[in-house]
């Protein structure tokens, strides 16, 4: 297990149900040198719609990739979507969006919007299927497909991507996901949030590695992202305290990028050697978008510096 061989790619993970103030996040986000922006898919809370908020974020920057942590399948046919992220990937002047796929799990969700989510092997499956006929469509139109949960018949989605195909990523934390995930996927995103230990990443990695050398994959050219929690302060100790004092969870200790610059590259550089090559982080303080443009002058140069573009 090494070091994957892509550049740092550093992202925002914006959580704020008024569209203003997202925006305003975005936009910092997208002057100040981040790579992308991520959005959250549960409908059930307190945040807007995932790909609506998608397309406004997209026409309102100019470079930001478009993702999601991650987009639950059972809420979208899959040859609607292979149309609607073409045609946002046609928008945005292409090359700027990725899809985060997800099999779904939060049970009450989908139940509360009459979707029926299935077992696990169900879920599986159709996130498989719906990997195959988003593939397919945008390859070759139409495209049939007869899974077994999923069926489309001589399914049309123009426009094509500008580059005629999107790049997809999967959300994955168990061993049989994973394995898929090497096998196809072109990122991976570890299911919720940060790691609790190394141990348990580098388990994590092995498994995804695993698959990709079944599948004779090079694995260090497929993408791997932490989602976490990310706050400048004088040490990490203090860090730790303003996250808790933040979030209103004291006895939580949060888990991400936290601390002095120092320490911060220190700990960007141990989940580097981990395999790690993204890092999508949610800025815990109320001085946000200070935060975020500190973050961009003092860390992300210096840890791009160590790592060959």
């Amino acid at each position: 297990m090494t070091a994957t061989n892509n550049p740092l790619r550093f992202g925002v993970n914006i959580r704020r149900p008024g569209f203003a103030e997202f925006l305003t996040l975005a936009k910092v986000a997208n002057e100040a040198g981040f790579d992308t922006v991520t959005f959250s898919d549960r409908p059930t809370e307190n945040n807007l719609e995932a790909w609506t908020l998608a397309t406004a974020i997209g026409v309102s920057t100019n470079r930001l990739i478009l993702t999601h942590s991650t987009l639950n399948v059972p809420f979208r046919n899959p040859a609607l979507l292979a149309k609607m992220a073409a045609s946002l990937d046609n928008i945005t002047g292409g090359g700027r969006i990725e899809l985060t796929l997800g099999a779904g799990a939060q049970e009450g969700h989908f139940r509360s919007y009459g979707i029926d989510l299935g077992s696990p092997g169900e879920r599986f499956r159709r996130l498989r299927e719906t990997v195959t006929i988003l593939r397919g469509i945008w390859a070759s139109s139409p495209f049939t497909f007869e899974g077994e949960t999923i069926r489309v018949e001589n399914a049309e989605a123009p426009p094509r991507p500008v580059r005629g195909t999107i790049p997809i990523w999967i959300g994955a934390g168990r061993p049989q996901m994973l394995r898929y995930t090497g096998r196809v996927a072109d990122g991976w995103l570890k299911n919720g949030g940060w790691p609790e230990s190394l141990e348990e990443l580098h388990g994590l990695v092995a498994e995804f590695e695993a698959g990709a050398d079944r599948a004779g994959r090079d694995p260090l050219r497929i993408r791997r992202a932490l989602n976490g929690t990310a706050l400048l302060a004088g040490s990490r100790a203090e860090a730790e305290q303003g996250v808790g004092a933040a979030s209103g969870q004291r006895n939580v200790t949060p888990r991400g990028l936290l601390g002095s610059p120092d320490e911060i590259l220190e700990t960007i550089a141990t989940y580097r050697e981990a395999g790690i090559d993204t890092f999508h982080l949610q800025f815990a303080a109320q001085n946000a978008t200070e935060q975020m443009r500190q973050f961009a002058a003092e860390v992300m140069p210096k840890a791009r510096a160590l790592v060959p573009a």
